[in-house]
């Protein structure tokens, strides 16, 4: 055994099991999801980017989102988003038009394009959806979604504050 995993503090860190690890259990997840994301977007995508889908995820539910709006949403920072919207804008899946309300402001708006495109990407990622949550009960998909959502709300409500090391 390494001299370093012999000390009591090493033993009692490795009795936190990387597979209780909520971030770690996210991460491997979110690593076998994407790639079958590129691949739908790869094969039905018409131009859609990785850095593209989340942005026209959200406006195949709501359009006219201001660009604030929309970044929040897709939890990107709003250059991040400027940069993906201009691509879709390129491509043209969105127009940007200026809020008639706050001149200050975007409003992000799907062309006929963009709609199509979602008609034809929903179905094959939902595809994706069903294929892994197969085994899994409609029960236990709502519990899934309210803990994610929960463990959301407990980042979004205070800064953490990383405990001290004992010494």
């Amino acid at each position: 055994m390494p001299k370093s995993l012999k000390s009591p503090a090493s033993r009692q860190e490795l009795e936190y099991k990387l597979d209780e690890s909520v971030g770690f259990m996210l991460t491997m997840t979110d690593r076998r999801l994407k790639p079958l994301l590129k691949k739908c977007l790869a094969l039905e995508g018409g131009g859609v980017t990785y850095g593209m889908w989340f942005f026209l995820r959200v406006l195949w539910e709501e359009d006219g989102l201001s660009q604030r709006e929309l970044s929040e949403r897709v939890g990107m920072m709003q250059p991040t988003a400027v940069t993906a919207l201009r691509d879709m804008e390129r491509h043209g899946f969105v127009k940007i038009k200026p809020d008639p309300n706050d001149g200050r402001s975007t409003r992000i708006f799907l062309t006929r394009a963009g709609r199509q495109v979602g008609d034809r990407m929903l179905p094959m990622v939902k595809g994706i959806n069903d294929f892994v949550l197969k085994g899994i009960s409609a029960d236990e998909f709502d519990m899934l979604r309210n803990i994610l959502r929960k463990m959301r709300a407990n980042i979004d409500a205070g800064e953490f504050v990383p405990p001290r090391r004992r010494r």
